[in-house]
């Protein structure tokens, strides 16, 4: 398998496709639903108790999520495997623009921030991006993975 793996990938094998998809901010929605009603996925299935339930939901039920109004939009390709829980946050402003932001972290350390509504144009290439392994992240000079296969952040991360 490439390192490079295509975050859209993660999504499909991360069990419920309807929480996947909602954490992710990668809602297809055909007539009148709208993506500005999303709320922020802060942690690991969506709240502390780990419920992974979105108790603020009020457009999508059963009816409207079937594969005819409702699937993956895009993916983004990163540099390694994604095993902890992309995160989302609404309207954060990166280089002057607001943005609804999926935060993914890889087992290659690195951060990635995308836009969660568009991969076209200026939102081709990650908004922000971070490698944990560089001296401005305090890590020890000249620090690398030292396994074959990286052994990254293997839990999800807290913004």
């Amino acid at each position: 398998m490439s390192s490079v793996q295509e975050v859209g990938k993660v999504v499909e094998g991360l069990g419920s496709a309807l929480r996947a998809l909602l954490w992710a901010g990668l809602v297809l929605a055909a007539g009148s639903l709208s993506m500005s009603a999303q709320v922020s996925v802060t942690t690991w299935r969506n709240d502390i108790a780990r419920t992974g339930q979105n108790l603020n939901e009020t457009i999508l039920n059963p009816s409207n999520v079937n594969p005819t109004q409702f699937g993956k939009l895009f993916s983004q390709p990163v540099d390694g495997y994604v095993y902890t829980q992309p995160l989302y946050l609404p309207n954060v402003t990166i280089g002057g623009q607001s943005h609804n932001v999926v935060f993914v972290v890889t087992e290659h350390d690195s951060v990635y921030a995308f836009d969660a509504d568009s991969n076209g144009g200026g939102n081709a290439s990650p908004l922000w991006f971070a490698s944990m392994l560089t001296a401005a992240h305090v890590a020890a000079a000249g620090a690398t993975s030292v396994f074959s296969n990286p052994l990254g952040p293997g839990t999800t991360p807290v913004p």
